[in-house]
């Protein structure tokens, strides 16, 4: 890929996307792309400071499209908040294997430990669409009992457990329905048909 007029923070945002999809984003530096682009190393550095400074723009756009996907998903299945929910986990897993390194940038722990204000505001946006949907959820009769940030938190680690799986290119090697999985992974979260109601709360332990 050879840069030849235009944007060029476009371009380099671009570049860096299917580096870190294809290697990581360990494997990144704004020397590289500035080779693979065709401009002198130096060019980089008008539109970004370091690696750090482009991450942070990366993941920030990033959020922005996990929001727009995700609520695109839930749009899809009308107004039922459990519907929805589910729709939302479905979507996140699915943009993390078709948006792998916007994923994979929004949840970095090194980037976000850098995040600036636009990558915060974008991540508290990101976050509240979640914790939006889940409360509506629980409202329509999904874990009731349960403390809103338990029930996102429960759901999150799920979600992001199914899409490491699904990442590994170890697991690749084996015959997996991914669209089998994801509906039944989620599913154990938020059943519309059938909505999680017990509270770890109200079980009652035994004494031996």
């Amino acid at each position: 890929m050879t840069y030849h007029h235009g944007n060029l923070r476009k371009s380099l945002l671009d570049r860096a996307a299917h580096v870190i999809a294809e290697q990581g984003i360990e494997s990144l530096s704004l020397r590289a792309l500035a080779r693979d682009l065709g401009v002198s190393h130096a060019a980089p550095a008008r539109h970004f400071a370091d690696k750090t400074d482009l991450l942070r723009a990366l993941a920030t756009e990033g959020n922005d499209r996990f929001i727009a996907y995700v609520n695109a998903a839930a749009d899809a299945m009308g107004d039922d908040p459990l519907e929805r929910y589910a729709a939302m986990g479905k979507a996140f897993i699915r943009f993390s294997l078709l948006y792998p390194a916007f994923y994979r940038t929004i949840t970095h722990p090194d980037v976000s430990a850098h995040a600036d204000a636009d990558l915060k505001a974008s991540a508290e946006r990101r976050s509240l669409v979640i914790l939006d949907a889940a409360r509506a959820a629980q409202a329509a009769g999904w874990l009731a009992d349960e403390k809103t940030e338990d029930a996102v938190l429960f759901s999150i680690a799920t979600v992001r457990g199914v899409s490491a799986m699904l990442s590994d290119p170890l697991r690749q090697r084996h015959e997996v329905d991914a669209d089998d999985l994801i509906e039944n992974m989620v599913r154990l979260i938020i059943d519309p048909q059938n909505p999680q109601r017990n509270s770890i709360k109200n079980v009652k332990r035994t004494k031996s």
